[in-house]
């Protein structure tokens, strides 16, 4: 087996939609009022506008990053990676179009649709297999949530409360295959059993069937107790067992980032990972779940905070849907931003 090239995560930028959506938008979404600690807590969350799509928030975010790595498209981006919660259209995905809205020319593009929550950690470890590979130096990593606005703020969905955790925004990451600042471990892990527990549904058809009925999740409450649990025990394991490859500590880490489902989760894995609540990034009140967005919108918040120092270990982590993609990673961040 060939030695995996290395892989360093240089820089992270965000893109968060205009409209931003308050609890009052939620017949459920009152602080105390949820009918379960599941879906309470967030204050805010932004949605995509009409028309919007989720290939120009990613380029949105990517401007950013290309402007302060000072980044030639066409030349320094090889690999272009995109996750989109809910596609602009069925069959496409949108590398393609951020490709042409950036002025990139990327050797690969790939449209992932799985792993949601923790997709993020997959593309750092498609990239990385990409860098071995095919000798690529340079990925563009892309994750949009738009589900927010696209499905749950349809006003027949509004009374349920799960409808008020997603928000929209998009996040992406540039990776570079050097040691500047070298990802220590990544740990993905697949449980087959837990994925069909957690579905898309409408009240009189199946999800792409032509109707008027509101999409929303199925959340039945063996659901919702076996998420908690699958959660609380998947987590920590994978995030110590990432720690542990790299050959550290949980006291040897700056700051956690992890995907953002609900205010109960993040307490328990932050706990459990003995680290105080400022080390632990948290978007959640202010843009709710923005599913694997919420990795590199979390880096991005850790830096801007001072909480994420120039040399620094980041422990990132995700649990996907009813648990069943779990995944960790632990990297230095670069001493410094620029290229």
């Amino acid at each position: 087996m060939s030695r995996l090239s290395p892989l360093s995560l240089r820089d992270t930028a965000s893109y968060l939609p205009k409209a931003v959506i308050d609890n009052g938008f939620y017949q459920c979404a009152l602080t105390g009022s949820a009918p379960h600690p599941l879906f309470r807590g967030t204050r805010l969350r932004h949605h995509i506008a009409p028309g919007e799509r989720a290939a120009d928030m990613i380029a949105h975010a990517a401007q950013k990053l290309i402007d302060r790595q000072h980044l030639d498209p066409a030349r320094d981006i090889d690999v272009l990676l995109t996750n989109v919660s809910l596609p602009d259209q069925p069959f496409t995905g949108c590398g393609a179009a951020v490709a042409q809205l950036i002025g990139a020319r990327p050797r690969h593009i790939l449209d992932l649709s799985n792993g949601d929550c923790v997709s993020f950690l997959l593309m750092l470890e498609q990239a990385r297999a990409l860098f071995t590979a095919t000798g690529a130096r340079s990925a563009l990593i892309c994750n949009a949530q738009t589900a927010g606005g696209r499905i749950f703020n349809h006003p027949a969905s509004r009374s349920l409360p799960q409808s008020a955790l997603p928000g929209d925004g998009a996040g992406v990451a540039y990776v570079v295959a050097d040691d500047s600042a070298p990802l220590l471990s990544l740990l993905t892990q697949s449980y087959p059993e837990n994925a069909n527990e957690l579905r898309l549904q409408a009240a009189d058809r199946d999800w792409w069937a032509p109707g008027s009925g509101a999409l929303n999740v199925d959340f039945s409450m063996p659901t919702i107790a076996a998420i908690i649990w699958r959660a609380n025990q998947l987590m920590p394991r994978v995030l110590n067992e990432a720690l542990q490859m790299a050959g550290l500590q949980p006291s040897d880490v700056a700051c956690l980032v992890t995907n953002q489902p609900n205010r109960t989760l993040l307490r328990n894995w932050r706990e459990a990972m003995q680290l105080a609540p400022e080390r632990h990034a948290n978007t959640f009140d202010e843009h709710g779940d923005l599913f694997g967005a919420a990795l590199p919108i979390g880096i991005e918040r850790a830096r801007d905070d001072g909480v994420l120092e120039p040399g620094e270990i980041l422990l990132l982590g995700g649990f996907s849907h009813a648990g069943d993609y779990a995944a960790a990673a632990a990297l230095r961040w670069p001493d410094s931003l620029c290229c």
